[in-house]
This record gives C-alpha cells, sequence and structure tokens, in this order.
C-alpha cells in the first residue's frame, strides 16, 4: 500500500512542530509564554467522592475505595496506585464495602440500587440483591460462612444464609426503614446494632436480626430518641464499648453494649457526624463540613486534625497499616488522605485515584470563566483562570453525570448543566448553588438529559435532547416543551444543532439511528442518513459561515453534509481510527475546526475537514480520552474534557503565523502505540534528501517510507504496519530513523497490532 509524503498547508505545519524544546524553535510572538501556550497543560480538577474505605484482613497493601458515581477502586500497594472498576456494575454510585474477611477475594459492595459480588478481588461485579433503595451497609458472620447482612435506605435490612444467593427482610422491630449501618459484636456475632434515621436511632438485636429492639437515649435528650444515626463502631479491645456517630448531635458511646449512653462531644466544632473510626486506642471522627477530629482511649476531649486535609466533608475513616496513629480519610470530592501522625497532618492519595471524567465544557465569552459538567458523579466545577484553579458547587443538586453545560447568553451569573437522570438545573450565581426549575411542574418528563444548546442572544431560551427526544423552554427551564414530532419513540438524544431563525432549523444526533432534521422547529423530522458511515452521532456542528454545511462526529470518524443533511460524505482523512466524541469550531480564525476524539486526543483541520492533524501533537494531554471540548476565541485558548481532567492550551491562533523555523530536526511518530496507520511526521531546516526508514528490534530494516528530497518545512509520511514486500508485521517494539544531509533523528514505535 502507498503512503504518499504530504506537506502540510501552512496553517497545519507549525502544529506538529515539538515545542516543548525551547532551542528547537524561534519564538512565534514577542510576548511571554503563559501556562499552556501553545501546549496541552493542565490535569484539574481532580476529585473523587469517597463514600467506604476497606482493607484486606489478610494484606494490608491491599485497598478498595467506594466512589460515588466511579465504581470500585483498588490499590495493591497501600494506597500509591489505584485501579477503577466498573465491570458489571450496573450502578457505579458505591454507598459501603464489606470484605469475606477468610477469602478476602471476595468483595462485596453496596449501590444504590443493590449488592454486588466480585470473586476477583472487585475487578469485575455481578448483581446479587437488586433494590430500589440504596445499600448503605454491608456486614459479614466472622464465623459462620455465607451469613450476610445488607442495610438499605428505606427498606430496611436484608439477610442471606448461602453467601447471596437469597435474601430475606428482617425488619421486625425496626421503628424505622431508613438503615445507614450495621454492625456486628466481633465477639458475639449475633448481637448486631443498626443505625437508622431521624427518631429511630439506634436498634440492636440479640438474635441474627431475627427480632430488633430500638435502644433510648440515656443522654436525656429528644425525650429518650436517638436523632439520625450515621455509623457504628464497636471497640474491638472491649466490645461492650461502643461508639455512634450521629448526624447532629455528635458522637454517643456506651460501655455496656448500648444499655446506656453518653455524649462525648467536648472539643467538637461541628456535631454533624459522617463517620467514625476505632483505631486501636485511637478514635476518629468524621464531620460534614469541619474535617477530622481525634481522641485517645480515655475520650476526654476531641482535637480538630485538619492539616492538609483539603476536603472538610469526611465519608469514611479506616484504619492504615502499621501503627494506630496511621489513618485513611475518605472525602467528598477530594478522594482519600492518609495520616501517619493522629492526624497532625495529612496527604492527599492520588495514583489515579482522582482523575476526574469531564463529560461536557463551556466558555462564557462575556468574562472567559470555563464550566466543566464531570462524569459518574465527580460535580460540576468552574475556573475564572483558564483552568488554573478550579472551584466547585457548594449545593450540589445530584451526583449524576453531567452530559450538559451552557452559560445564558444574557445573564452573567446564570449556567444552566443537564444531569443525566435528574433533569437540567439552573444556577443564578455563577454554578455555586444549583436548583431544579422544572420541579413544580415536571413538564420535562423525562430526565435523562445529555445535549444543552442555548439559543443565541436570548435568555432562558434552550434546547434539551433527552432519552425520547428534543425539548424547548423559554423560560429558564420552568416549564418546557416536547419538539418530538414524528420522531421514533424513545429516540435517544446525543448531539443538537441549532440555526437560528423563525422557526428554527434544528438537528438531533441519536446513538442508533443516526441523524433527523427539522425545518419548523421540530413539529416535522426528516432521517437524514445517506452516506452516513456512522448511525452513532455523538456531535452535531453547523458551519458557522455557512449553514448548509454540517459535521457529524461518530463512532468512524467525521462526516460531513454541503447540503443540509441531505447527503454525507466522510471526512476523516488523517484521523486516527478512534470514536469522535466532540466537535468545536472558531469562526474567528478562518473557520478552524477541532476533534476531540476518545483515545487519539485533539486533531484539528484547516480545510472545512478534508484533513485533520494532532494538535501540537498531544503534548501534555494526560489522557487521550476526549469527550468534550471548548473554545475561547477571544483568547485563543481551546479546552479539552478528558477522562483526567481538562486540559486548555492557548495561543492556537498563533498556527496561522509564518512556520518558525527549526534549528534541528525533528521526528514523531503518532498515535504511539499504534493500532492502525502510524503517521510519520519530520521538520527540515533546510532542503535535504531525506530517507525514513522502519526497523525491527534485531536492527532489520522492515520498509523504506520515504528516500527523496524534500524541502524545508513540515512534512508527514505514514507506515501502515507492512513490510516492504506487504506483508503484515507482528505486535512489538519498531524503530523509526530519519536520515537527511544535516543528521539523523530516531524515534521507538511500538504497534499493537490490527
Amino acid at each position: 500500500m502507498s503512503h504518499p509524503t504530504r506537506t502540510l498547508p501552512r496553517h497545519a505545519r507549525s502544529s506538529i512542530i515539538p515545542l516543548l524544546c525551547a532551542t528547537a524553535l524561534v519564538a512565534l510572538s514577542g510576548g511571554p509564554a503563559r501556562a499552556g501556550n501553545q501546549v496541552w497543560t493542565g490535569v484539574s480538577p481532580s476529585a473523587k467522592s469517597i463514600e467506604a474505605i476497606a482493607r484486606d484482613p489478610l494484606n494490608a497493601s491491599r485497598l478498595w475505595a467506594a466512589t460515588f458515581g466511579a465504581g470500585v477502586y483498588r490499590s495493591v500497594n497501600g494506597g500509591s496506585t489505584w485501579t477503577g472498576s466498573r465491570t458489571g456494575l450496573i450502578n457505579t454510585f458505591v454507598r459501603c464495602l464489606a470484605i469475606e474477611p477468610q477469602h478476602p477475594d471476595s468483595v462485596f459492595c453496596g449501590t444504590n440500587d443493590g449488592v454486588f459480588l466480585s470473586v476477583d478481588g472487585g475487578v469485575t461485579w455481578k448483581e446479587l440483591l437488586s433494590t430500589n433503595r440504596s445499600v448503605r451497609s454491608i456486614a459479614i458472620h466472622p464465623i459462620q460462612t455465607g451469613v450476610i447482612y445488607a442495610a438499605t435506605s428505606g427498606s430496611g435490612i436484608f439477610k442471606s444464609l448461602n453467601a447471596g444467593g437469597n435474601w430475606s427482610a428482617i425488619n421486625l422491630g425496626l421503628v424505622n426503614t431508613s438503615v445507614r449501618d450495621v454492625a456486628l459484636h466481633p465477639a458475639k456475632p449475633e448481637t448486631l446494632l443498626a443505625a437508622t434515621g431521624t427518631g429511630g436511632g439506634v436498634h440492636r438485636s440479640f438474635n441474627g436480626g431475627l427480632t430488633w429492639t430500638q435502644l433510648a437515649d440515656t443522654t436525656g435528650s429528644r425525650n429518650g430518641s436517638h436523632g439520625a444515626a450515621e455509623q457504628i463502631q464497636f471497640d474491638a479491645l472491649d466490645p461492650q464499648r461502643v461508639y455512634v456517630a450521629e448526624l447532629d448531635r455528635g458522637v454517643l458511646k456506651s460501655t455496656d453494649g448500648g444499655d446506656t449512653w453518653v455524649r462525648v462531644n467536648r472539643g467538637l466544632t461541628s456535631f454533624r457526624g459522617r463517620s467514625i473510626a476505632v483505631v486501636d486506642t485511637l478514635r476518629y471522627f468524621g464531620t460534614d463540613s469541619a474535617g477530622a477530629f481525634f481522641t485517645t482511649l480515655s475520650d476526654t476531649a476531641w482535637h480538630a486534625v485538619n492539616a492538609g486535609l483539603t476536603n472538610g466533608v469526611v465519608n469514611a475513616l479506616a484504619s492504615a497499616a502499621g501503627s494506630p496513629s496511621s489513618a485513611l480519610a475518605g472525602t467528598d470530592g477530594g478522594g482519600i488522605f492518609a495520616t501517619s501522625n493522629r492526624g497532625a497532618s495529612w496527604s492527599q492519595l492520588d495514583g489515579g485515584l482522582l482523575s476526574t471524567f469531564s463529560f461536557s465544557l463551556a466558555v462564557r465569552p462575556s468574562t472567559h470563566e470555563v464550566y466543566d459538567g464531570s462524569g459518574f458523579g465527580d460535580q460540576f466545577w468552574k475556573s475564572a483562570d483558564q483552568g488554573a484553579s478550579w472551584s466547585r458547587a457548594t449545593s450540589l443538586f445530584s451526583h449524576d453525570s453531567e452530559h450538559g453545560v451552557t452559560p445564558d447568553p444574557l445573564i452573567v451569573s446564570r449556567v444552566y448543566v443537564s444531569a443525566y437522570g435528574a433533569g437540567v438545573y439552573v444556577s443564578d450565581d455563577d454554578g455555586v448553588t444549583f436548583s431544579n426549575p422544572d420541579s413544580l411542574s415536571h413538564t420535562l418528563t423525562n430526565l435523562f438529559v445529555r445535549p444543552l444548546v442555548a439559543w443565541p442572544g436570548q435568555s432562558g431560551h434552550l434546547f434539551a435532547g433527552t432519552g425520547i427526544g428534543p425539548f424547548e423552554t423559554v423560560d429558564g427551564g420552568a416549564t418546557w416543551t416536547p419538539r418530538i414530532g414524528n420522531l421514533p419513540a424513545f429516540l435517544s438524544v446525543r448531539s443538537i444543532a441549532l440555526v437560528v431563525g423563525a422557526p428554527p432549523t434544528l438537528y438531533v444526533g441519536s446513538d442508533s439511528s443516526g441523524v433527523f432534521k427539522s425545518t419548523d422547529g421540530g413539529s416535522n423530522w426528516t432521517q437524514k442518513n445517506i452516506g452516513m458511515v456512522s448511525l452513532f452521532i455523538h456531535a452535531l456542528q453547523v458551519d458557522a459561515a455557512d449553514s448548509s454545511i454540517v459535521y457529524a462526529a461518530t463512532d468512524s470518524g467525521v462526516c460531513k453534509s454541503v447540503n443540509g443533511g441531505d447527503l454525507w460524505a466522510r471526512a476523516s482523512t488523517g484521523l486516527p481510527a478512534f470514536e469522535v466524541h466532540a466537535l468545536a469550531q472558531d469562526a474567528a480564525h478562518g473557520g478552524t475546526l477541532f476533534a476531540g476524539l476518545f483515545g487519539g486526543g485533539v486533531f484539528e483541520s484547516v480545510n472545512a475537514g478534508a484533513s485533520w492533524f494532532p494538535v501540537f501533537n498531544q503534548n501534555g494531554l494526560s489522557s487521550l480520552n476526549v469527550r468534550a471540548l471548548a473554545l475561547d476565541p477571544a483568547m485563543l485558548t481551546i479546552y479539552a474534557g478528558t477522562d483526567n481532567g481538562v486540559a486548555a492550551l492557548s495561543s492556537y491562533g498563533a498556527l496561522d503565523a509564518p512556520v518558525a523555523v527549526t534549528t534541528e530536526l525533528s521526528l514523531t511518530a503518532w498515535p504511539n502505540p499504534a493500532r492502525g496507520d502510524a503517521t510519520l511526521a519530520f521538520t527540515l531546516a533546510r532542503a535535504s534528501r531525506v530517507r525514513l526508514e522502519v526497523f525491527d528490534l534485531a536492527g532489520q530494516r522492515v520498509r523504506v517510507i520515504e528516500d527523496r528530497a524534500f524541502e524545508a518545512g513540515a512534512h508527514v509520511a505514514a507506515w501502515d504496519g507492512r513490510d516492504g514486500d506487504g506483508r503484515p508485521r507482528p505486535a512489538g517494539l519498531y524503530f523509526v530513523r530519519l536520515d537527511t544531509g544535516a543528521g539523523s533523528r530516531t524515534v521507538r514505535l511500538t504497534r499493537l497490532g490490527r
């Protein structure tokens, strides 16, 4: 197969020149470079909401973390690195964890709709119990194999005698079936304590949960009734000593197994308890706003221990390997923190745990603020300094994945977000707090909303794509009108494009039926798929200069129509074989197009999609899984939402400047590793004869790609993974060598096979 070498158009040449080495280029502008100047920078925001932490009882280095939205993460090295797993988890909002003590490869987790089991240490999962309430606690009998308890928020407690094969409700005597925690007596596991919601307090059972008795709060408050109990901990050194973290009244303590109680709140600055841990002779208490506290066995006074703990909502506490002075704290949006000195100082654990999934992005042109709608429970963020720092919404509407975000075109403090499964929310304080304007009318009859599109120049006028088609609002989401017309039933809308007019023209892209078009604002629709290469449409972009030109991002690259969708043609030359999830166009700078590839990074086209090139060779882009793009043309900045947060690149407009002169040769290969064709990009400071070859690991020549004269500048070639006789080469490590009159360059290229 022949792959002719292409000399790039002027605009695109500088995009493949390595820019990380300052000596390699003549400056493209006279001003000082700022962060992200023609190099991708930033992996923020970084966050995970941690609901529970569990440790392998036989291997202290193995940990599991329950995340609220992203499934279960595990570490095999004490928290230095983490790997996420959602395979088999129907619901990734995980509330609790439990490890089978004799066989710790068996890990149980409770989610918002059931109990799941992994028998391979948390890699894959299988549902054991389906519930319509969240499972808040799982307890495993330490002696009787197969006996498991699952506490739910609203359906009480379930018990299994055969490792989750069958379950029975055991709620006899429970005053409140909103159960937050269930704990087994370490020495007498037929004795159980259950923490229940407001007015329920603590319940006790002496017969394995067959019957329950509400325990009186003998501290003399609220007529003897406990408040909302969040978590219960037995002291293993003396199981008659029990501690309860209450939602609004601090810490309860009993020294007689629950018969009598006292409050131990001295030193606490917040009585709103989220978690408690008894670690040998130390006790740790986590609050919903004031961070963590610790006290000793005497329980005389609590001491605030928050140095380095940058998130004050402590959902989970657990012992760490080593001394009792070591502990772990799981927070609401800050991941896990570790201490080895009783909380005198904390350090945040990352190692892959904090990677945030950015699902949607938007820029407010007037203020240049960036809004990030995150997926898998990672919440809503904004940046006022081009992504250098981020702040999180303080009053969150939900932890659902946010697939759409758009600022109001006129009201500078208003921003809209779609929460998949919860509808459309609005903030009138620039993303600090959110509310649901449709909470009274319920006119948005399908809450599985993905894209949001605002009508330019009009306040409160939006279109939303749902699981049954598009909806329109003209009052900021207070009421919605379906624009479903004659669309197929239950059409799941993945993308929307709007052409302003009276009436407007709408395009919607679906996940299985391609593109539909309406020229009357959504009353009537026509399917537009002739020539389309894939019917999964992630994004749609109407050309800013010519509304008859439409681009579609699909599972199989980019398609383009020049006649309003009547006929489509592939427009993916130069794009690697990855799904295209996002499109963006800069109308102010020559109509430059950008494409975000899931697995391939960010590419640009300066010729209306005829060819594509990587944006600055992806330097600094920490994740190539790009889900969203947003442009700030006034600041010449592009933002990429990835599986590792938001990356930013500024001064992309400098691509229109004359090509920089290199002072040395350069050679790059992308993608690397490569599964299909690998593009080989090289630059020459002066005209020269070029020999471009591929060698295997043994030094044997595999293929001569080029052997001819080239002008100075930037050039690209390609290797399809075949040798000189056209035979496919096996996966492995190869070397690409560039020889010129001015010297040589070599790069390593890994092939993954096809």
